[in-house]
């Protein structure tokens, strides 16, 4: 199983929120012409010790603090490694730089734009990511990112991750762009509205994503706005999430591990002692995947 990172990039457009989503191209094998929010598999140059130099003055005390899968805090340098993989992904997906310059501005949009064509560089080699913050000058802005929820595939996939949700608003006047290479488009989506794209046949989605989307909705309108709903979900409770499989007359059922069948189902399963918070438990604890 892969340790992977992913970036909820979010905005607001009229009050209503907005969450950068990219189709992964048909050609990849796993969950190839899906759509998903940016990201990837942590690399091992994310874990280079060359990434704390690229820290501005703080950032690492602000990092959100992360847990393996049986409940036990991850190493400051593992936890770090996440946090560079998020940010190092939303750069080679959706040409977003969540970085900051040496006076801990944002990084300037021209900056970034100038920057675009290193993307398929850091595509190639992982380890020209944290080259480039450092010729130029540039410091990940891990403190700002949320973490958002905790997510493991099922033991029936051939291929497995144990992926990092992380929410952040997208840097003001920087574009967004596909890779053309891994993903094949962007959009912006509406959390609220993602239901009726799914019935008409514009988005094909996984459960996780799909709970994601109905998690950001709630909570947005529970706390107004977007900043209110960062900076309220900082340090939200965010226990590790592998599904079980059963396959039925209807499709394949995808069984969250709050539903009362999950104990009794085969495959490998996982159960926080602590149980599920509010808003992982207050949700529908399977769905069936039609046509699967």
């Amino acid at each position: 199983m892969r340790a992977a990172a992913t970036v909820l990039l979010l905005r607001e457009t009229a009050g209503a929120l907005e969450v950068l989503m990219v189709r992964r191209h048909a050609a990849i094998a796993f969950m190839g012409g899906m759509w998903v929010f940016p990201g990837g598999r942590l690399d091992e140059a994310d874990a280079a010790a060359e990434a704390r130099r690229r820290l501005p003055p703080g950032a690492a005390a602000r990092m959100a603090p992360l847990r393996s899968a049986d409940g036990g805090r991850l190493m400051d340098d593992a936890a770090l490694a996440l946090h560079v993989a998020a940010c190092r992904e939303t750069f080679e997906e959706a040409g977003v730089l969540l970085a900051l310059d040496a006076s801990g501005a944002p990084c300037a949009p021209g900056r970034v734009a100038a920057l675009q064509g290193r993307r398929c560089v850091v595509e190639r080699d992982s380890s020209e990511f944290l080259r480039l913050l450092e010729a130029e000058d540039l410091y990940l802005d891990v403190g700002a990112l949320v973490y958002w929820s905790h997510w493991i595939t099922p033991s029936f996939e051939p291929k497995r991750y144990d992926t990092r949700f992380f929410a952040i608003r997208v840097p003001s006047g920087q574009e967004v762009s596909a890779d053309l290479s891994e993903t094949t488009d962007a959009a912006w989506v509406r959390p609220a509205g993602v239901h009726e794209a799914i019935e008409r046949g514009e988005m094909r989605i996984v459960p996780p994503t799909l709970y994601t989307l109905e998690d950001l909705a709630d909570s947005h309108a529970a706390h107004g706005g977007l900043d209110a709903m960062l900076a309220a979900e900082h340090g939200r409770a965010t226990p590790p999430v592998m599904p079980r499989i059963e396959a039925g007359a209807e499709g394949v059922r995808v069984v969250m591990p709050w539903d009362p069948a999950y104990a009794g189902m085969s495959g490998e399963g996982l159960q926080p002692a602590e149980g599920f918070p509010p808003h992982l438990a207050c949700r529908r604890s399977s769905v069936t995947l039609r046509g699967s």
